[in-house]
């Protein structure tokens, strides 16, 4: 590996996993070699993320000044300027795989006149200086000692204008200073740092936002906090899920489509809510460019409500008076109850939040020094159209053709082995968000992981379904990072394969507990959400053949899977008001890394067959009409079908999907 990608590895990744550098996506860095190539950062990607195979573009510097030097290009309007400088960025680069590698960072042409190893970072703490009206007299305070000095560039707008000007003033610079700035500060919008090693940078980043941190801290220590509504936590839950499920309301129906919201009363949060002024502050329009692409600009003021009635309606008048379109990510604040992020995808709703996250502490930093100072209005529209945004933005939406289900969330418990599993992965095959819910914590992060790497989003929660607490608390922990809840598939199951005569009442009990108990636990806090959100949802219990023709030795499978059944039938009754539609599904034998097929049970049942344990599995295929082994995909399917659009009008019914060994009678 070349030394310059090396470094800029290094770079990347220590500065992407600091989330007081960057947030999301944001931030840029560049390292340079000896034959004049530059390693860059492609357009969109997080920094965290960079590795040896991707993340990044190798420019020819030559050809990348080139750009910069042809005065034809300021005369174009600003969109077909971004055009055509995308077209030659491209073609200054050198690492021959095209567009499909992302395009070079906006900011190529700028990192071309600085150091060998440059970043680029958007630090809260100093970002609230250089979004004050104290700006220079703060700056010249804090970093006058600075050798060699440091250069202030005020705002301008990003791209081809931003490097433009940087190139003029660090020709003035070199010319009074003989040497390069290795600190630039950007007005409302950031800090680069450009030396000759990784090490060099990373060390006047640090030196710089320490300086920043000490003074707010500083700042802060005369203001007196604000106090919050003083609620119970179990009080602050219950208006979380009201706040959710309206805002998932409302926004599903401006855009037509599922969205996802999350809640967030962490640090940042918490302390803008306790500053003096936040409704105020929280009308300022954007300070910094990410605010603007990532969060659609300031985030909207909701008053705080012990009234659920009061407090949705105030939810929804405030979203529906602010929308401009049907256009998320959107940030809510409800004093005293925390952050509400909606979004239509995982990607984009993490990194509103985090992007967010740094523009309250923005705004209570500037605050602190003096007066939030925001991004000029004309800036703010050329942020909205930039072509360069709208294709990084673009990046973080959902692609591909969507499903009736895509983008809606789905709870399995079970899910972190066997069945439970397999209907996952089909889940989010589909683009669910899935929740895969188990007492196996390891095993339901597995069952992520494999999610994960065929590209869909799952989220791993651990839970006891015959905890009550534990299962209410699931729910609210969903509610807080998806937003609610649109599917629930029950699996989460235990077979003791013990005859009549031996079966001890604790093992029955348990069995009772699990596939009973923890079914309707599960269920009813389910269609708790569900009702709360007013779309209706879909249950399907995971039942068995077995719940319609009993088997030997399995008294308490054969009891619960029957009452699984049954209990679908009723709960279909109650909630069909609600638009929730209860249904089962019956799978045959499915061995696929099943716990319940265990070596120990099919022992078992080879003794209760009489046959030898490699025979059982292809004995039990064999009792079925198609001769076929039922698959996780099989199953997967029959949710799908009864959790979809047509199934619409089904409910209260039981779908066996076993090749034909038992039959609905």
């Amino acid at each position: 590996m070349e030394q310059a990608l090396r470094d800029l590895i290094e770079l990347s990744t220590a500065i992407g996993a600091d989330p007081a550098l960057v947030q999301g996506g944001g931030g840029n860095t560049s390292t340079k070699d000896d034959n004049r190539r530059m390693y860059v950062k492609a357009s969109g990607v997080a920094l965290k993320d960079m590795n040896a195979e991707e993340g990044y573009r190798i420019v020819d510097l030559d050809r990348c000044c080139e750009i910069l030097s042809d005065d034809s290009l300021g005369e174009l309007p600003p969109v077909e300027r971004e055009q055509e400088i995308a077209v030659r960025l491209g073609a200054a680069c050198i690492d021959g795989e095209g567009e499909s590698r992302g395009r070079p960072s906006v900011e190529t042409n700028l990192h071309a006149l600085l150091g060998r190893c440059v970043a680029h970072t958007h630090p809260a703490a100093v970002n609230a200086i250089l979004c004050s009206e104290g700006t220079e007299t703060i700056l010249s305070d804090l970093y006058g000692d600075m050798d060699p000095p440091y250069l202030f560039v005020e705002y301008v707008d990003f791209g081809y204008p931003l490097a433009r000007r940087m190139e003029r003033a660090i020709s003035s610079y070199r010319e009074s200073h003989g040497a390069m700035p290795a600190v630039i500060f950007l007005e409302n919008h950031g800090l680069f740092a450009s030396a000759g090693s990784v090490e060099d940078v990373l060390s006047i980043t640090g030196e710089v936002v320490g300086r920043a941190e000490r003074h707010l801290r500083d700042a802060a220590r005369s203001v007196r906090e604000r106090e919050l509504p003083v609620m119970e936590s179990s009080q602050r839950d219950e208006l979380i899920l009201c706040v959710a499920a309206e805002l998932r309301g409302v926004y599903a129906g401006l855009m037509d489509a599922p969205v996802l919201v999350a809640h967030d009363l962490g640090e940042e949060v918490r302390a803008f809510l306790h500053s003096p002024r936040p409704q105020r502050l929280a009308e300022t329009p954007s300070l910094v460019p990410e605010q603007q692409v990532y969060c659609n600009g300031a985030p909207l003021w909701v008053d705080f409500s012990a009234d659920h009635v009061a407090l949705r309606r105030e939810v929804r008048e405030t979203v529906e008076a602010a929308a401009e379109g049907p256009g998320t990510p959107v940030c809510v604040l409800v004093d005293g109850i925390g952050m509400f992020t909606a979004g239509a995808g995982v990607k984009l709703l993490d990194t509103a939040m985090a992007n967010m996250r740094a523009a309250l502490k923005i705004l209570v930093g500037a605050d602190l020094c003096g007066t939030p100072r925001s991004l000029p209005q004309e800036a703010i529209a050329h942020i909205r159209e930039s072509e360069w945004e709208k294709y990084r933005h673009a990046m973080y939406e959902t692609g591909g053709e969507a499903s009736g289900l895509s983008g809606k969330v789905a709870v399995v418990s079970g899910a972190g082995s066997g069945l439970g599993r397999g209907i996952s992965i089909g889940l989010a095959r589909e683009g669910m968000h899935v929740v895969a819910a188990d007492i196996d914590g390891e095993g339901a992060r597995e069952t992520v992981r494999r999610i994960g790497e065929a590209g869909g989003d799952a989220l791993a929660l651990q839970v006891d379904v015959t905890d009550e607490d534990g299962v209410s608390g699931l729910y609210v922990e969903v509610v807080k990072r998806r937003g609610g809840v649109d599917l629930l598939v029950n699996c989460a199951s235990v077979a003791p394969p013990l005859p009549l005569l031996e079966f001890p009442a604790d093992a029955f009990r348990r069995a009772l507990e699990i596939n009973l108990t923890g079914y309707m636990l599960m269920a009813r806090e389910a269609a708790r959400v569900m009702q709360r959100q007013g779309a209706g949802g879909s249950i399907i219990n995971l039942s068995s053949k077995s719940a319609l023709e009993p088997s030997k030795n399995n008294s308490a499978y054969n009891a619960t899977k029957a009452g699984e059944v049954h209990m679908a039938r009723g709960w279909a009754l109650e909630l069909a008001q609600h638009g929730i539609r209860v249904n089962s599904v019956c799978p045959g034998n499915v061995f696929q890394e099943s716990k319940i097929w265990s070596e120990e049970y099919i022992a078992a049942v080879a003794e209760k067959r009489g046959i030898s344990p490699e025979e059982v599995i292809p004995h039990y295929i064999g009792m079925t009409a198609l001769q076929q082994e039922i698959t996780w995909d099989d199953v997967a399917g029959a949710v799908l079908f009864l959790a979809g659009d047509g199934a619409a009008k089904i409910t209260g019914q039981t779908l066996v999907v076993d090749a034909g060994q038992v039959f609905v009678r």
